[in-house]
């Protein structure tokens, strides 16, 4: 009996061994068509490219604002109006001291060629022909010095309207009708809107690549924007590691002061989760050497993420069957 027993138990485990060396049926492909795209994310936020406190630059009563918090103003609008009344009275009076200045000029010039005319006929000396034609320079020079005070004051009667530099969101308003500004005055405060710009704090190890990312997105509220890099910062900042890197909407723009992130992906490929399985502590693929299973290990590799795996493209990895395979195992590959 105990013969019949051990026969049997030969068999059987005869029959495993066989069983277990049998090859393993799966299917395989290049390690190049199977990688996927890493998709990045960094903070980021909408700023203006501009934010100004328009201050007034001559002294002057504010007559009017017209732009008051939260209105849109577009390049040259008005904004504020001082009192010009005594810039047009500069004005004025600088016109009417050129046109003096014009009269003394017709009339010295008489009086040089007059001079002129009696230096022929030794009526006048040399001294009093000098003395003429420096009356003229003087006056000429005088009238250079009144032009120059008639753009000063047409100067000072512009800046007593004071306009929109660019399309513009009115945040504050710190002037008030009546009140009388100074030059350096804060009178109004705007903010940019024809030019806004991506603010994202970029990690240094994506520093060298994103130059030829070509589909940036801010992201924000279930809505996404192209975005374009303009500049990156080469300094890492102390309180954060990252780099500040700024962009621009090739298209429409996001609300100034919208947050969110900004997203691309990586050129770098990435194995997908569905291949990555564990053996052991180590995450890892299986491929195929030959016609056997081999693990290999990912360093730093995590479950439920993707990751990179450093192997020539050409590489055959196993894409059907690997979760049942230990490492060594006899291969039948699918199509061979």
């Amino acid at each position: 009996m105990f013969h019949k027993f051990m026969i049997v138990l030969v068999v059987a485990l005869a029959s495993v061994a066989v069983n277990a060396a049998d090859p393993v049926s799966v299917s395989v492909q290049r390690l190049g068509d199977l990688l996927i795209d890493r998709e990045v994310r960094a903070p980021a936020s909408v700023l203006s490219a501009n934010r100004a406190i328009v201050t007034a630059e001559v002294s002057a009563l504010i007559k009017e604002v017209s732009a008051d918090v939260g209105a849109a103003v577009r390049k040259g609008d008005l904004l504020i109006r001082l009192d010009d009344d005594n810039a047009r009275l500069a004005l004025a009076h600088a016109k009417a001291s050129l046109a003096a200045l014009d009269a003394q000029i017709v009339q010295a010039k008489q009086r040089l060629r007059k001079a002129e005319e009696l230096l022929e006929k030794s009526f006048v000396s040399d001294d009093e022909l000098s003395a003429r034609r420096t009356d003229l320079a003087v006056l000429e020079a005088n009238r250079n010095a009144q032009l120059v005070a008639i753009q000063q004051a047409e100067l000072t009667l512009s800046r007593t309207r004071i306009n929109a530099p660019y399309d513009a969101t009115v945040v504050e308003r710190q002037g008030q009708v009546g009140s009388f500004a100074m030059p350096g005055s804060p009178l109004i405060t705007i903010v940019q809107t024809d030019r806004r710009e991506v603010d994202a704090e970029i990690d240094p190890q994506y520093a060298n690549g994103l130059s030829g990312v070509s589909d940036l997105q801010f992201v924000s509220q279930g809505r996404s924007w192209p975005v374009v890099l303009v500049r990156l910062s080469d300094v890492i900042e102390t309180s954060t590691r990252k780099l500040r890197g700024r962009f621009v909407f090739s298209a429409d723009a996001a609300t100034v002061g919208a947050s969110g992130e900004l997203v691309w992906r990586e050129s770098r490929g990435l194995v997908p989760v569905t291949l990555i399985v564990q053996r052991g502590a180590e995450f890892g693929v299986f491929i195929a050497d030959g016609q056997r299973a081999r693990f290999v290990a990912i360093p730093g590799a995590q479950e439920g993420r993707p990751a990179t795996l450093d192997l020539p493209p050409d590489t055959l990895v196993v894409s059907r069957g690997h979760i049942l395979l230990q490492d060594g195992d006899a291969l039948k590959i699918d199509g061979q």
